[in-house]
């Protein structure tokens, strides 16, 4: 049955399934409401658009694919999967800010493959990570956990 699939198919089964398990812990983390949210909530919405995203994927490569599993660059799709669980692990010691950048510097990194990519890694990682910083933040208002690293320090 796999064989028969595309690589998007496949990797959209893979997706879905971390997306509804974030969901469902999400849920049990207690979300909130909008205007005082709880600590599911963020992960519930991430989670939320990441079964829709993989949703999504999963229709367009059963209707048509062309990529055969064979072709799928592995060390790439484990090291985002990997980056994904450890933003989850970095985030308990050291602030959003600074975790959601490197998050995003390796994803981008993995993405962007341009001559010059360094400076566009860098600028594209800072400017997602500030403007998440500053809806979760600023204008949501979603109190952020003080950092584990800062409390050993301290």
């Amino acid at each position: 049955m796999f064989r028969q699939m595309g690589s998007e198919a496949i990797g959209s089964f893979f997706w879905l399934g971390v997306g509804i398990f974030f969901a469902i812990e999400g849920i049990r983390l207690n979300v909130g409401i909008l205007k005082n949210p709880g600590p599911g909530f963020l992960p519930l919405i991430m989670a939320t658009l990441l079964v829709l995203f993989s949703l999504f994927i999963l229709i367009k490569g059963l209707i048509k694919s062309k990529t055969p599993l064979s072709k799928i660059l592995w060390k790439k799709q484990l090291l985002a999967v990997v980056s994904v669980f450890s933003y989850i692990f970095l985030l308990e010691f050291v602030d959003f800010l600074f975790s959601t950048f490197i998050f995003m510097f390796i994803l981008f990194a993995i993405l962007i493959k341009e001559r010059y990519r360094w400076p566009k890694v860098l600028f594209y990682s800072a400017a997602v990570a500030l403007a998440a910083w500053f809806v979760f933040y600023v204008v949501i208002r979603t109190p952020f956990p003080s950092p584990r690293l800062i409390s050993i320090w301290s």
